[in-house]
């Protein structure tokens, strides 16, 4: 009995963990398949200096691990790149067109190709990267950085992967100009204030919720869908300010009636053209009520 006990334990735990693995697995793939692939290919050394030293293999090779950090793209490693390069017979260098850049991106299935060139002038070094999208051939960014130091150089390589993030990741925002009437109001966008009108915000394309708050007027609120291009926003403010109530002016019946109006803590009586008022002060009126009965012919 134990062991067909433990028999089907051990079969329970194996089939568990089996499971677990393929979930995992498939949950890293998915998450893998969602970010942009990215292949940072051998920077070029463009002097003797640099290219003694080894210095553009090296930047590029730190620039990879920066991206791979940063948890934005997904990394080509630099093997593949090299044994997909060489299948095709393809030679890499610092100068690539838009045509090359397609072919590159289409060899190695990536959307975003990073190329870079190094020199080396005494302690001083010289980086410059590309950022060009595969499916276009546009260039999506274009910088240089300088180092001193041995110390520095990783410094700037983390700069520049901040700068490719921050780059790529601005290809989806778009400029979102809100105005309002009356102006200086404040805006917040998605729960969060971005400050006072008139603004101009970049966001994302979609759907996001905009509220426009002024003191003395009431909260404007909208659902707004950014889309690419022109993207307009006017809040036109109403006042809370309730225009003051006229004072009430009682107007004499037609007849012999009679008609009883308290006023401030008195009475009046108006009917048949008489007139009665009686007034009290506010302690008369806080120590006792008055009742008072008039007979009118």
């Amino acid at each position: 009995m134990v062991r067909k006990i433990f028999a089907a334990f051990t079969i329970f735990c194996f089939t568990f963990t089996l499971l677990i693995g393929e979930t995992l697995t498939l949950l890293a793939q998915t998450d893998a398949q969602a970010k942009p692939r990215i292949a940072v290919l051998p920077f070029s050394d463009t002097n003797a200096n640099s290219k003694r030293e080894g210095y553009g293999e090296a930047i590029s090779g730190m620039l990879m691990t920066e991206l791979i950090n940063g948890k934005i793209f997904q990394v080509i490693e630099r093997n593949e790149i090299q044994r997909m390069m060489e299948e095709m017979a393809l030679q890499i260098s610092g100068a690539v067109d838009s045509n090359t850049a397609k072919r590159i991106g289409e060899i190695l299935g990536v959307e975003i190709l990073v190329f870079g060139t190094v020199a080396k002038f005494g302690d001083l070094v010289e980086t410059d990267i590309r950022l060009i999208d595969t499916e276009t051939g546009e260039a999506l960014l274009a910088e240089s950085a300088s180092s001193r130091s041995v110390e520095e150089i990783r410094s700037m390589v983390k700069n520049l992967a901040r700068k490719i993030e921050t780059r790529y990741l601005g290809r989806f925002l778009e400029e979102l100009r809100i105005t309002s009437t009356p102006a200086e109001a404040t805006v917040y966008i998605d729960g969060t204030v971005i400050g006072q009108t008139p603004i101009v915000h970049n966001l994302n394309k979609g759907h996001h919720k905009v509220i426009v708050l002024k003191r003395g007027y009431e909260n404007w609120e909208k659902i707004i869908t950014v889309v690419k291009g022109a993207n307009d926003l006017h809040a036109e403010l109403t006042s809370t300010t309730t225009p003051p109530t006229p004072p009430y002016q009682p107007r004499p019946k037609s007849g012999g009636g009679n008609t009883l109006l308290y006023i401030l803590g008195g009475a009046a009586l108006v009917g048949g053209g008489a007139y009665f008022l009686l007034s009290q002060s506010k302690e008369e009126e806080k120590k006792s009520q008055v009742s008072i009965t008039v007979t009118i012919p």
